[in-house]
Formats: C-alpha cells, sequence, structure tokens
C-alpha cells in the first residue's frame, strides 16, 4: 500500500505542478468569468451617444410613441433637442417617418425603433376606426388551438408532451460535453505517452523490482484521473462562482435563458457523467499504452480511443435537437457513448432519474472491466520491447 501511495503521489503532484494544467485551467475558469459579464463588456464599447433620441412630432403621438419605444429599450432617452439620432415624422396617415443619426445605428437599435413604429401605427388606425375596448381585445385575442396526438391503443387522441427545448440546457450540456472531449483528448495521451516513456526507456525494470506492475499502473491510473476529476471540479466551482459573482438574472433575461425544474438535474448529472467519462477513457488509454513499446507508436495506438471519443462527441452535438429520438435513446446506454450521450437525454422534460441511474451503473460496471482488462494486458507486456503493436497483442493472447 505504502509503494502504491508513493507512485500516486509522485504521479498526481507531478500533474497538479505542471504549468499546462495551471494555465489551461485557469484559462477556462478566466473565459467563463468574461462569459457571464458579457453584457457588461458590450455596455463599455457601446457608444452612449446613440442612446439620447431626439422626436420630431406633434405632442399627442410623440407621448404615444416615446411609450411604446421606450418598452422595447429602456436605454433609450427621449431629449428635446440635440439628440444623438432624430426620429423626424413625416406623414402621420399613415405613418412615414426617417431617421437620421451622428454615427450608425446598431441593427438592435434599428429593429427596436422600427416595432415602436409599427405598434404606434397599429395603435392609431385602431383609434380610427372608432372600435370598442372590448372589440380592441378580441382582435389581439390568441385563437386557442389543443394540439392532439393519437394514443398508443388507437382508441383516440391526447395532448402531447411539451418537448420544447430549454436554450440554457442546452448551452450547459454544450459546454460539458466539448470539456470532456477535450479533457479525455488531453489526459488520455499523457497516461498512454508515460505508460510507453517507461517501456521505451526501460526504466519499467527497475520500477517492477520495487513494486508489482499491477499496482504500478493501478497507481498511475488513479493518480490521472484524480488530477482530471479535480480540475473538472475546479472549472465547476470556477463557473458557479462567476455565474453568482455576475449580474447573473440580467445576463440571462438580455439573452433569452431561463432555468426550469430540469436545469440542476442537468448540471448534477452532467458533472457525474464527465467524471465517469474521464474514468473510462483513461482506463481505456492506460490499456491501449500497455500494448505500446516505443514513443513512435503512440498515435496509432490511441486512435481506437481517439475515434471512438469522437463518435460519441458528434452524436452528442448532432442529436441535441432530436434528444427524444430512439437512436439517443439506444446510443445512451452503449458504455463508450454514455457519458456523451446520457445527459443529452435530459433535454426533455419528461426524462427522470431512472434512465441516469442505469447509465452510471453501466458506466461503473465498465471501468471495473477495464481497469481489470488494462491489469491483464499490462501485467504480461509490462516488460515487452517488441516493436509493433499487433505483434504485442498476439504475443498477450499467448
Amino acid at each position: 500500500m505504502n509503494k502504491f501511495l508513493a507512485t500516486f503521489k509522485l504521479t498526481f503532484f507531478s500533474k497538479v505542478k505542471a504549468k499546462s494544467f495551471i494555465f489551461t485551467t485557469l484559462l477556462i475558469i478566466a473565459g467563463m468569468f468574461l462569459a457571464f459579464n458579457f453584457d457588461k463588456i458590450i455596455d463599455l464599447f457601446d457608444s452612449e451617444e446613440n442612446k439620447e433620441v431626439e422626436i420630431i412630432a406633434d405632442e399627442e403621438f410623440k407621448a404615444t410613441f416615446t411609450s411604446i419605444l421606450q418598452t422595447y429599450d429602456e436605454e433609450l432617452e427621449v431629449v428635446d433637442a440635440d439628440g444623438g439620432t432624430t426620429i423626424e415624422i413625416t406623414n402621420t396617415d399613415p405613418i412615414e417617418a426617417e431617421v437620421k443619426s451622428e454615427d450608425e445605428l446598431s441593427s438592435t437599435d434599428e429593429q427596436n425603433i422600427q416595432l415602436a413604429l409599427n405598434d404606434t401605427h397599429q395603435s392609431y388606425v385602431l383609434q380610427n376606426l372608432n372600435l370598442s375596448e372590448e372589440e380592441v381585445n378580441e382582435i389581439y385575442q390568441e385563437v386557442p388551438v389543443q394540439f392532439l396526438v393519437s394514443k398508443e391503443d388507437s382508441s383516440g387522441y391526447e395532448e402531447g408532451a411539451d418537448d420544447e427545448f430549454n436554450i440554457l440546457n442546452m448551452v450547459i450540456f454544450y459546454f460539458s460535453v466539448i470539456l470532456m472531449f477535450i479533457i479525455i483528448l488531453s489526459y488520455a495521451n499523457q497516461i498512454a505517452m508515460e505508460i510507453a516513456n517507461e517501456k521505451s526507456s526501460r526504466v519499467i525494470e527497475m520500477i517492477v523490482s520495487s513494486i508489482r506492475p499491477v499496482q504500478h499502473l493501478m497507481a498511475k491510473i488513479s493518480a490521472i484521473i484524480c488530477v482530471s476529476v479535480i480540475q473538472v471540479l475546479l472549472i465547476s466551482l470556477g463557473g458557479l462562482l462567476a455565474f453568482y459573482l455576475s449580474d447573473s438574472q440580467a445576463l440571462l433575461d438580455q439573452f433569452g435563458l431561463e432555468t426550469n425544474e430540469q436545469t440542476v438535474k442537468l448540471i448534477v448529472y452532467c458533472i457525474i457523467f464527465v467524471i465517469l467519462g474521464l474514468a473510462l477513457y483513461l482506463s481505456i488509454a492506460a490499456m491501449l499504452g500497455s500494448f505500446i513499446s516505443r514513443m513512435e507508436d503512440i498515435q496509432q495506438g490511441m486512435m481506437p480511443l481517439t475515434f471512438i471519443s469522437m463518435i460519441g462527441y458528434m452524436v452528442a452535438l448532432m442529436g441535441i435537437n432530436f434528444a427524444d429520438h430512439i437512436l439517443v435513446t439506444v446510443s445512451s446506454y452503449v458504455p463508450f457513448f454514455t457519458p456523451f450521450v446520457m445527459p443529452l437525454r435530459l433535454l426533455v422534460s419528461s426524462t427522470g432519474h431512472g434512465p441516469m441511474l442505469i447509465g452510471i451503473a453501466i458506466m461503473v460496471v465498465s471501468i471495473i472491466l477495464v481497469l481489470l482488462l488494462a491489469a491483464y494486458v499490462y501485467k504480461r507486456s509490462v516488460l515487452s520491447t517488441e516493436s509493433g503493436i499487433m505483434k504485442n497483442i498476439k504475443r498477450i493472447r499467448k
């Protein structure tokens, strides 16, 4: 046990103290602070001159139009003279206008002015028709529509499920999948290179004289998995800190993002599956590294893991608009794809804890089996110096 801990500590602290670990973690956290304060950054570069608007029209029109315009943009300040933007009403029947500005208006400001003018014009038309308040309300009343879906037993129709995806949940899912994919590729190559480097430099001969090969392998795998998990947790905590220190509610409102009953569940399960996904893929990387005796064969040996993780990554991203599709459901139970695809199913509001718990069980069993296989391969090939991956595989099978 002491030898296991000695190897574990050596590998763990060498990775945690590495400049690449510190720089990457701080860079991602800094990026999240920038993202959560994106509205403030935009405000720094926004020109305040064009926020002062002068309206040239009769007083009645000006009062009506001003109140409507400020519902679209509260920051627009209506002034009597010397405004950065001038809106001149050239005709009121029908309404025609000219907008003159010192600087070019943003597309958002142009759209807000256009929408406000359209609403004002609509209000004037309704007034000229001499309609009562009840008649006006009737015009704006939404038509009630009930969407029904045929029942499975063809006995009638029932209301369909509301599966409109929450944009905030999609952003959270995107971030977790991309983060997991990047960390998998980074640490998988590291653990394979460490194992292959020990074998190619013949250092492993001295190592196995003082510690059992399987114990040495497990210590290395455990250390690198812990390093990757710590990095994920630091990034997650950094993201939460950035979220709470920023004006999060204003930012969510600005981009039309809102939480729902699945948001907290999605965050928790995304973190769990990212950690389990790292454990699975790093265990596979260690197993593949055990087949390699020369550093030149690293890229060739890691090719299967790269392709499998890339398939899972692409299935997750391309299936984001089809989270309730049967192919997504089936692929979520395939161990190699489970960490990528299973959280995707939470974008559908009807998905509960059951599938997530099954996915976690699948991942835990898969990790144990891969670790046992990696230990078997490493034990039989630890002292092999034969070149070529296929030769090492044939040797292990004997």
